[in-house]
């Protein structure tokens, strides 16, 4: 994107949400884009009635005062505000626009069983063939499954995923942003629109907005702060679209990596991937801000990290874990990442323990030799997936953008290099953010 000539500086807000926690991040372009994290609080799922739920009213609360922080501290007047948040869960609003309830996330138990019940309307290969999404028991359609016929359903007069509901929150206006409504499994791939057959079985239909909104739509202006309000922008509101419209790519040979709890590798294309081969290797179709398709597979990422580290007592930081393994070699001490039993362990040391064993591998001598074998096994699986995707697309790529907080990791670069053999180009590390800024100036003029 160029710069416009003749412009002041231009100031918006990024509310990035995570299933961690939520931050509201300022960029100010002039020459460059300068940005500062001004809030952040945990964003914790509670169980309550029944179910494992997200908080709204103390996330609205915290959004609140962050945003009035923001704006009265910025060195420059804020423009606009996008939001954008994990996929496939949402908020059931009643005939009078009010939440009925606390958003279920998508972690709960309630989907358990869905799958087999879908089968006996579509059977998973066709939904995914109408939809470009792949099985994942979280998905939006498995979830509204569970509701079918309940009260709640009929009580209901419009549904928003969590940012478009955030978006409704600030601005008053309802609306379903096109990225967001991609990670539901209730998108047909070809009109990108709802598929109308899967929304009227599961009962939504007129539930949803009839029209989609494009990342890039100015919704309204922000509610309670006077007639000179910032306004509020529909950005790429799915966060992982976000992150890979910050991404500076040089041409269509190259792979991006996401990085984060999961590791997220995936291409762009203006068509997706919807061969019986790309269904059963779990390839997945998303879509981009720019109506792209963002063909993907989701691996267990850093978050075997961090429960390894937790599992040695958090004694070492990220940093100093890569300087302990440097010069440690593997061996054979390979696992398989995305095995289930490193999902949600106890104990993620002992769970790796365990599946050594199983394989007749030997144990790691040391803590060190802990995390190589994990960043070594990390890497295998993301070479794996990149050579599965060159040979589903027919493509050769050359380089490899890594995003997110694995792009700080010198020992999860330089694997990957060394194992693909590919140019490995590192960061932006807060992608999500910054391509929710990047979208916003754009819509608002500042780039072209």
């Amino acid at each position: 994107m160029k710069k416009q000539q003749n412009e002041k500086p231009f100031s918006c807000l990024a509310i990035d949400m995570g299933a961690g926690s939520i931050r509201i991040v300022r960029g100010i372009f002039s020459d460059k884009l300068e940005m500062e994290e001004v809030w952040r609080f945990d964003n914790v799922i509670e169980f309550d009635n029944g179910h494992e739920r997200w908080n709204l009213t103390y996330i609205k609360e915290q959004l609140r005062k962050g945003i009035q922080k923001a704006i009265t501290e910025s060195p420059v007047k804020i423009s606009s505000i996008g939001v954008d948040s994990w996929g496939v869960d949402f908020v059931l609003l009643d005939h009078n626009g009010e939440p009925l309830e606390n958003p279920v996330a998508y972690r709960d138990a309630r989907t358990k069983g869905m799958r087999g019940e879908w089968g006996k309307t579509m059977g998973d290969y066709e939904t995914f063939c109408r939809t470009g999404i792949n099985y994942n028991i979280f998905n939006s359609l498995y979830q509204f499954l569970s509701l079918k016929g309940s009260e709640l359903l009929k009580r209901t007069g419009n549904i928003l995923f969590m940012a478009d509901y955030i978006n409704y929150f600030l601005s008053g206006t309802i609306a379903n942003e096109l990225t967001l409504a991609g990670t539901t499994q209730m998108l047909n791939v070809e009109t990108k629109n709802w598929d109308k057959e899967i929304v009227e079985h599961l009962g939504i239909g007129n539930k949803l907005s009839k029209t989609i909104t494009m990342p890039g739509t100015v919704l309204g202006q922000l509610k309670g702060f006077g007639k000179h309000s910032p306004d509020i922008i529909a950005v790429a509101g799915h966060d992982t679209a976000s992150a890979v419209a910050a991404i500076p790519f040089s041409g269509s040979a190259s792979v991006f990596i996401s990085t984060g709890t999961w590791c997220i590798v995936g291409i762009l294309s203006n068509k997706p991937l919807l061969s019986r081969e790309a269904y059963e290797m779990g390839i997945t179709n998303e879509i981009a801000a720019n109506g792209q398709f963002r063909q993907l597979k989701n691996l267990m990422g850093l978050w075997i990290v961090q429960q390894l580290r937790a599992a040695f007592g958090n004694v070492h930081t990220y940093p100093e874990i890569d300087r302990m393994v440097e010069k440690i070699e593997v061996g054979n001490m390979l696992i398989d990442t995305n095995d289930e039993r490193f999902y949600n362990p106890e104990n993620m040391k002992q769970a790796i323990d365990a599946y050594l064993e199983e394989h007749n591998l030997p144990l790691p001598a040391s803590e060190a030799h802990y995390y190589r074998c994990v960043y070594e096994s990390l890497s295998h699986s993301l070479a794996r997936t990149i050579g599965d995707l060159e040979r589903l697309s027919n493509k050769t790529f050359s380089e490899i953008h890594i995003t997110g907080g694995g792009s700080k990791s010198e020992l999860l670069c330089n694997t990957t290099a060394n194992l693909t053999g590919k140019k490995i180009l590192c960061g932006p590390v807060e992608g999500a953010a910054m391509g929710n800024l990047l979208i916003q100036a754009k819509a608002k003029g500042f780039y072209q």
